[in-house]
């Protein structure tokens, strides 16, 4: 474990673990966060008239 152990809860530091221990949780994180953005962005921008 990184010494960023030291300053965090043993929680946070398994949340950090299980992605290193499964890379494809990162994947479904990083396309979960891109869809609601472009949906808050899209529910934001006016149609095109």
């Amino acid at each position: 474990m990184g010494p960023y152990y030291r300053a965090t809860s043993q929680t946070t530091g398994a949340f950090f673990d299980s992605f290193y221990q499964h890379p494809i949780l990162m994947l479904l994180l990083a396309v979960g966060v891109a869809g609601a953005g472009f949906f808050i962005w899209r529910r934001k921008t006016p149609p095109p008239a």
